[in-house]
């Protein structure tokens, strides 16, 4: 195999990388592995195993699905997540939503979502997890607050008090009705967060890469399905 880069045959092996031989050009000293083996998945059931995946399935349904391992499964996931590029936002958001939402990690240990949603453009904004104290609403805070937003509405758990400006927060019950609908589309559409017998997320990395896809998701905003 030529080098891909400049196209020399000229090469020497270079060890083993994902049970592939690596060579290393000898003229441009370019890594590059041998052609992909015969069993290795085509992007397109990776694209269909990450559709699957924000629509509600687990990774055992999926590899079922597909005929594949749900280990493979997960692999991918946790591979886009990684290639995840930030969400965008408006930079002038008229009234923005806040609510933190629970789930379990590890040994089914208490782990807060905090969400920013956009009520006028329908979208999420951004997230942070941790705990339910103000150090994680902080951490939300801080990816907001460079931005205009007239209005910012919360329910009324205490910690809101400690880091948002008063003059554009408002709580009440009322006024959280497009934050909550966004929690229960996280629910109803990462397996993950529905139960704590099943499905929960043992680590708070993969936790993370499942929300900001789905939200990416919801947004439109995923390139690899445009």
């Amino acid at each position: 195999m030529n080098c891909p880069k400049c196209n020399s045959s000229s090469h020497k092996k270079n060890g083993i990388v994902g049970g592939r031989q690596r060579y290393k050009c000898s003229d441009c000293g370019y890594n590059y592995t041998v052609e992909l083996k015969s069993t290795a998945f085509s992007a397109s059931v990776k694209r269909q195993a990450l559709q699957l995946y924000l629509e509600g399935l687990g990774f055992r349904s999926i590899g079922r699905f597909l005929g594949v391992s749900h280990v493979s499964v997960q692999r991918w996931i946790k591979k886009f997540g990684k290639e995840l590029e930030a969400l965008k936002s408006e930079n002038e958001i008229s009234i923005v939503e806040l609510d933190e939402m629970h789930t379990y990690i590890g040994n089914k240990k208490y782990c807060w979502i905090w969400i920013a949603v956009d009520r006028v453009g329908k979208k999420f904004i951004n997230c942070s997890f941790g705990s339910r104290g103000t150090e994680t609403g902080k951490l939300l805070w801080e990816k907001l607050k460079k931005k205009y937003i007239e209005k910012v509405m919360t329910d009324h758990w205490r910690a809101y008090k400690e880091f948002l400006p008063e003059k554009i927060h408002t709580q009440s019950k009322a006024e959280t009705f497009t934050v909550e609908g966004y929690n229960s589309i996280l629910r109803h559409f990462l397996a993950r967060l529905r139960r704590k017998t099943k499905c929960y997320t043992k680590s708070l990395e993969m936790l993370k890469y499942s929300v900001l896809l789905l939200m990416k998701y919801r947004n439109k905003e995923l390139t690899i399905f445009s």
